[in-house]
């Protein structure tokens, strides 16, 4: 095995190891140089591609923004337009209700005075009956004491 050893130094000497082991390194180094090299690209490829996107995201939400706005607005004007709906429907209900109420009133105006005039015309009535019955009690007494 020494002998092999000894075989393999004298092919190989200090100055080959020397002059491969440059070369492997520098092969080492251009390999890293490379990659250092496609890592900046791939950066710079990720750098503009942040940058359309955050463009792209601006307009997003300036384009929501204004939609937003426009739904605002279109919600106030639906919300306006009910409150006008039921302020009228409110108004017509308030007006029918009072007429309604007029109706009434005039009605039970007609039946007082109904009632008040017909009590009128009743009264000497009542009087008279009243007179009556009461000269018959007294007829009627005085032929029970035997006066008549």
């Amino acid at each position: 095995m020494d002998s092999f050893m000894d075989k393999l130094a004298e092919k190989v000497s200090a100055s080959d190891i020397i002059r491969a082991n440059a070369q492997a390194e520098a092969a080492e180094t251009e390999r890293l140089r490379q990659e250092a090299e496609q890592f900046r690209t791939q950066l710079e490829q990720l750098k503009e591609s942040e940058k359309e996107h955050r463009a792209i995201i601006e307009e997003t939400r300036d384009s929501l923004n204004s939609r937003m706005d426009d739904n605002e607005s279109k919600i106030h004007d639906v919300g306006v337009q009910v409150y006008r709906n039921v302020q009228a429907i409110v108004e017509k209900s308030r007006e029918k209700s009072e007429e309604g109420f007029k109706e009434l009133d005039n009605r039970l105006e007609t039946l007082q005075y109904a009632v008040e005039s017909k009590n009128k015309a009743v009264t000497p009535l009542v009087v008279i009956t009243l007179l009556i019955a009461l000269s018959d009690l007294v007829f009627n007494i005085l032929r029970f004491l035997g006066v008549i």
